[in-house]
């Protein structure tokens, strides 16, 4: 219990400065990410020479369970380096409880509500962004809606024809509102990126983690592929830049989504009055 309270208050701290730092500069510092790294584990370890090896295990395996999705969402293009860090040290912070039980899904419950928040902090987030941005976002709207107007029209008669099927099968009609729905949601996004979420920017102001939208090219050759910036690839622009044969770059800014991190875990902690009741239910 004692070591639980470490790890949550050490968690909610972290979480609390990094959301402030997120929206605010749009980066996670790594000395944050490491020190709650290192500081989950710490606690652990003296606590595992008490408890048993399991204490350390349990967050061991959590950080690894961390690594695997983080390394995932990193390499996918969806996540920056601040975020990746930061979920392993939610992981062995939370970790998978030995010997294995109900309450070893703790750690899988709170991915589960990253991504149900995830979900819904973005979309109100661009919500808000297309109502501040109204005009623009409805010129790229319509721009984005010219572009795929034969897919529009294809979508519409497939709906149609769904729709008429459904009079015999009723389970079909979802569909005939599902695919317009996905159709119009992808128009949204991508209307919202292009006015907000590309930039162009200085190299100087280019940091670790950040997602090049096109290829870096010097004299027609590409140098850097359209992906996530690693250190090495950020030490060479930075070499390009002092030579000046390139200024800047095209970026694709994300949304501050640390909050999310917040947000899922304190669900989580309230959660753990209810979620065991789950467990005769299931």
């Amino acid at each position: 219990m004692v070591m639980e309270i470490f790890l949550i208050s050490v968690t909610l701290i972290t979480l609390f400065i990094a959301s402030y730092t997120d929206l605010k500069t749009r980066e996670v510092p790594d000395w944050l990410n490491y020190a709650f790294l290192f500081t989950a584990f710490g606690i652990r370890i003296i606590f595992a020479f008490q408890n048993g090896l399991n204490i350390f295990l349990s967050g061991f395996f959590g950080f690894l369970a961390g690594f695997l999705l983080a390394c995932l969402f990193y390499y996918a293009g969806q996540w920056g380096g601040g975020d990746s860090k930061l979920l392993m040290g939610m992981g062995a912070s939370i970790g998978i409880l030995f010997p294995f039980s109900y309450s070893s899904l703790t750690l899988g419950w709170f991915f589960l509500l990253l991504l149900i928040t995830g979900a819904v902090y973005g979309l109100g987030w661009m919500i808000i962004i297309a109502i501040r941005s109204r005009a623009r976002f409805l010129v790229a709207f319509k721009q984005y809606f010219s572009e795929h107007q034969l897919l529009h029209h294809f979508l519409i008669c497939l709906s149609l024809l769904i729709a008429t099927a459904s009079i015999a099968y009723p389970f079909l009609w979802p569909l005939a509102f599902f695919l317009p729905l996905i159709f119009y949601l992808f128009l949204f996004m991508n209307s919202i990126e292009q006015i907000n979420f590309i930039k162009t920017i200085p190299i100087s102001k280019l940091t670790e983690g950040d997602w090049l939208t096109k290829p870096v090219e010097i004299n027609g050759k590409a140098i850097i592929s359209s992906k996530t910036i690693e250190k090495r690839d950020l030490q060479l622009l930075q070499q390009l830049s002092h030579q000046k044969k390139i200024t800047t770059v095209i970026i694709k800014e994300g949304i501050p989504f640390i909050p999310c991190f917040l947000i899922s875990y304190i669900f989580l902690l309230l959660s753990n009055y209810y979620l065991p009741a789950l467990k005769y239910i299931f």
